[in-house]
């Protein structure tokens, strides 16, 4: 699994990839989600974009996701920075596990009450969410400015995108590998 250390070097790579995947995509979504998602999650859910509590008072943020597959396990990588600080978070994700109205998309993205933001920001938050709340999937986060790695577990996964088109497809893919894992039809 490639390992997201350098932000800024991703970004330069997901920028040219940020346009709808659906556009770019060689690949079927409905009959091969797994390489769908493989190849085009990274440049959709790769966000760059300023936000602060008033226009005077902003932060540059960036944030990028990666996925891999093994077997029914799926493996979220998200590289962030915000400001100063910096952090990799992993997600690993028992996709059997999952109902298969686990993943969902809702328009923009959240904001504490009053802030504000500007540039290329995402249009829409993809939420992957374990049935009832159950903290079924596992978190590590490595904070890449020297501070100590913690691990959690936890029940809700939230992906920013660009373009509406490119949330309903992620969704639709999310949705048909839980399909899959569920009744035992992945690879």
């Amino acid at each position: 699994m490639t390992n997201i250390r350098c932000v800024v070097a991703a970004v330069g790579s997901c920028l040219a990839l940020a346009a709808p995947a659906w556009g770019q995509s060689n690949i079927d979504a409905e009959a091969d989600p797994v390489n769908w998602l493989k190849a085009y999650l990274g440049g959709a859910a790769c966000v760059v974009y300023e936000v602060g509590p008033s226009g005077f008072r902003l932060e540059h943020v960036t944030e990028n996701t990666e996925v891999q597959f093994d077997g029914c396990r799926m493996v979220l990588q998200q590289a962030s920075v915000t400001g100063a600080h910096s952090e990799l978070r992993t997600f690993r994700i028992a996709l059997a596990a999952l109902d298969t109205n686990a993943v969902t998309s809702s328009e923009g993205f959240p904001l504490p009450e009053g802030w504000t933001s500007r540039g290329d920001v995402p249009t829409h938050t993809i939420t992957i969410r374990a049935s009832a709340g159950k903290p079924v999937i596992e978190e590590q986060v490595d904070p890449l400015d020297g501070g100590t790695p913690r691990s959690y577990q936890t029940d809700v996964v939230t992906l920013l995108v660009r373009h509406e088109e490119n949330a309903s497809q992620i969704v639709r893919a999310l949705t048909r590998v839980i399909e899959m894992c569920r009744t035992g039809s992945s690879r």
